[in-house]
């Protein structure tokens, strides 16, 4: 398989046309039952055309995969490498993670189908790697809001279960639900949190 640059790939209007087309068929049929035949068919190009700027139908599943996944880990990190509030720490991965849903939501549904789904041969360890940098991003912020005194240092675990399970299930219910991940949702989902594993100094978000 010819490996492709996805900052380059993407870089054509024929290119964009192509994945917009294939994330919609990847998220909407799956990616086993997704043909190159049909992707260049809806999109109205040929097969060479596909070939020429993705080398395959896994290479074209990866470009899809890797400019969101890298852009929403490259602002966890700005995110832990920036000195401010524990707090606000928090509601922004919250709000990260449903800005990825919101700005590219056809391929949200492909990767949480490759998440949830069967495996798929050579896209399953872009998948793990990415939840493997995620969890340790979520992790590090997690034990700085338990130094800061926000959280209790003996429950980070679980709130850190609990974080996931709030950020995940408000991601499907936006993308397969239709419900809105409205602007002040992060900061109320961290309140909510807060008030179960917050410790006694914790102040009151609401007062």
């Amino acid at each position: 398989m010819a490996v492709v640059d996805p900052t380059r790939a993407l870089t054509s209007e024929v290119a964009l046309q192509i994945g917009e087309i294939a994330a919609r068929l990847f998220a909407t049929h799956g990616y086993d039952a997704t043909s190159v035949r049909t992707i260049v068919e809806e999109a109205g190009v040929t097969k060479p055309t596909l070939y020429y700027y993705f080398g395959s139908k896994e290479g074209l599943a990866q470009t899809l995969l890797t400019l969101p996944v890298h852009c929403l880990n490259d602002r966890l990190s700005s995110i832990l490498s920036e000195s401010q509030d524990a707090i606000a720490m928090l509601v922004q991965t919250f709000e990260a993670h449903f800005e990825f849903s919101r700005r590219a939501p056809d391929i949200a549904r492909f990767f949480f189908s490759l998440m949830f789904g069967p495996p798929v041969s050579g896209l399953q360890t872009d998948v793990e790697q990415f939840k493997g940098k995620s969890s340790c991003f979520m992790a590090a912020i997690a034990n700085r809001a338990a130094e800061a005194g926000v959280i209790d240092p003996g429950r980070v675990e679980s709130f850190l279960t609990a974080c996931h399970g709030m950020i995940v299930i408000s991601m499907l219910g936006f993308l397969y639900k239709g419900k809105d991940l409205e602007p002040d949702l992060a900061a109320r989902l961290v309140d909510d949190l807060l008030r179960g594993f917050g410790t006694p100094e914790t102040p009151d978000r609401g007062s």
